[in-house]
């Protein structure tokens, strides 16, 4: 959207005619980002000259019969509501508004919007690289001020999909020597860090990453995966295969298979691109070679030990935690069934087994797996495997279907029948004959109650 389009736009939103008869007030940072980008947008970023205080927001509030809310009385930054608007208002850090735009981290941020003389300014070119779809650091000093902003270009690499410029990634390649932790504090880390598995063009964004050098200067253990090799079924290096596999994964997303849970995908797509890009990472202490032969058993179960940690210091939560550590422990099981049911091994109940562990997980897992296999291309793979593990996928997640079945027998009729008092052996019991009922061994309440008695 040129300047005069963005114009036209605005007149015709009824909060930018209130606005307009504000002075000193300026529409800055993402919001205009994505306004310029024809996004709708409904939190509105504002900066306003220190002199005029709080009158500025006070008056749009009394004008739109919105909220006043005081974020920060010290630095006077305020907010006003008016469902589903967000207002933020905020002073200048600079006396005029050039020179607080060119403070800023990157060119396509440093535009602003004169809502009095309804013109852009953009004092280093930023609506070019926004139309030419570059990320480009305001000036050399820019990332050294502050190196969130570092990982702030990856995360606008992946929601928007723009080119990080060729100048803009030899300042990050320079700058990842040094360990991003001792900077920034971890909180903003985390902050970042999810806005960037959140989004779309995460697999290109992780490549970038890599290829600066930031990758490794963030998780540091990726540096001795690169260049780590591997057994006849891959063609690619540890840490190659890994942004492969990714790669694979937003393909998988982005056309997620028949029997995919396209729910379970909406809700938890942020956790299978990070348990992607953490799947293998345990094969950098589990290598080991025999006869020739290269092999890392057990990598899995260091790895899920490597995303605990690294998701507690990211912030992730109790619940995000256990998921994540789920997903990698068990990435390799789905290959386990293809390579049973290629050596014509039986496996069924197996599967049954296991499902009744992971339950809903499942869905993840499998898609991470296939990708894994997707991103697999050596002489000891092939198509056929591929399409096995989508074949197993569907039919577990038929399975997982009939497994969410109601008991049987509840706590109260256990306790009837066995005279057990209240406690935890009722549940322990009801939970086994669950487990039977759900492998297709009990199937009605006579066989139950003979099941109860055989345990007891």
């Amino acid at each position: 959207m040129r300047s005069e389009d963005l114009k036209a736009f605005l007149r015709s939103r009824w909060w930018h005619k209130v606005l307009s008869s504000i002075k000193g007030a300026y529409i800055v940072g993402g919001s205009l980002r994505d306004l310029l980008l024809g996004k709708e947008v409904r939190d509105i970023d504002i900066v306003f000259k220190p002199s005029y205080d709080m009158l500025i927001p006070q008056k749009f509030a009394s004008d739109i019969f919105g909220k006043l809310i005081i974020l920060g009385k010290k630095d006077q930054t305020y907010r006003v509501t008016k469902p589903p608007f967000i207002f933020d208002f905020t002073p200048l850090k600079e006396a005029e508004i050039f020179e607080d735009l060119v403070q800023r981290d990157f060119t396509i941020n440093s535009l602003a919007w004169d809502i009095e003389e309804e013109k852009l300014i953009d004092p280093l070119g930023g609506l070019d690289d926004l139309l030419g779809r570059k990320i480009r650091a305001n000036s050399n000093e820019s990332l050294l001020k502050d190196r969130i902003r570092i990982l702030r270009a990856f995360r606008f690499r992946s929601t928007l999909g723009f080119d990080i410029e060729e100048k803009t990634k030899l300042l990050i390649e320079g700058l990842s020597s040094d360990s991003p932790w001792k900077f920034i504090a971890k909180e903003r880390m985390a902050e970042e860090w999810k806005k960037l598995i959140k989004s779309t063009y995460f697999s290109l964004s992780m490549k970038d990453m890599s290829g600066t050098g930031f990758l490794e200067s963030l998780f540091p253990i990726f540096r001795k995966m690169r260049s780590l090799p591997q057994n006849a079924f891959h063609h690619l290096d540890v840490l190659n295969h890994t942004l492969k596999a990714i790669e694979a994964l937003e393909d998988i997303l982005t056309a997620p298979p028949h029997w995919a849970d396209k729910g379970y995908i909406k809700g938890k797509e942020h956790l299978l691109r990070m348990a992607t890009l953490f799947h293998d990472v345990g094969k950098v202490y589990c290598f080991k070679r025999f006869d020739g032969e290269i092999n890392f058993k057990g990598h899995q179960f260091v790895g899920a030990k490597i995303v605990r940690s690294v998701s507690k210091a990211l912030l992730f939560n109790d619940k995000e935690r256990k998921t994540l550590v789920k997903l990698v422990f068990n990435h390799m099981m789905p290959i386990l069934f293809v390579k049973r049911q290629r050596e014509g091994r039986p496996y069924e109940r197996s599967l049954l087994s296991w499902l009744d562990k992971v339950m809903d997980d499942a869905c993840g897992i499998f898609l991470i797996s296939l990708a894994d296999l997707e991103a697999t291309r050596g002489e000891k793979t092939s198509d056929e495997d591929r399409n096995t593990l989508s074949e197993i996928a569907k039919r577990a997640m038929l399975h997982l279907k009939d497994m969410k079945v109601k008991p049987i027998l509840n706590g109260r009729e256990i306790m009837k029948i066995t005279g057990i008092s209240p406690g935890p052996l009722v549940g322990n019991l009801k939970e086994r004959l669950l487990h039977l009922q759900k492998m297709g061994k009990l199937k009605t309440k006579s066989e139950a109650i003979r099941a109860l008695l055989g345990i007891i």
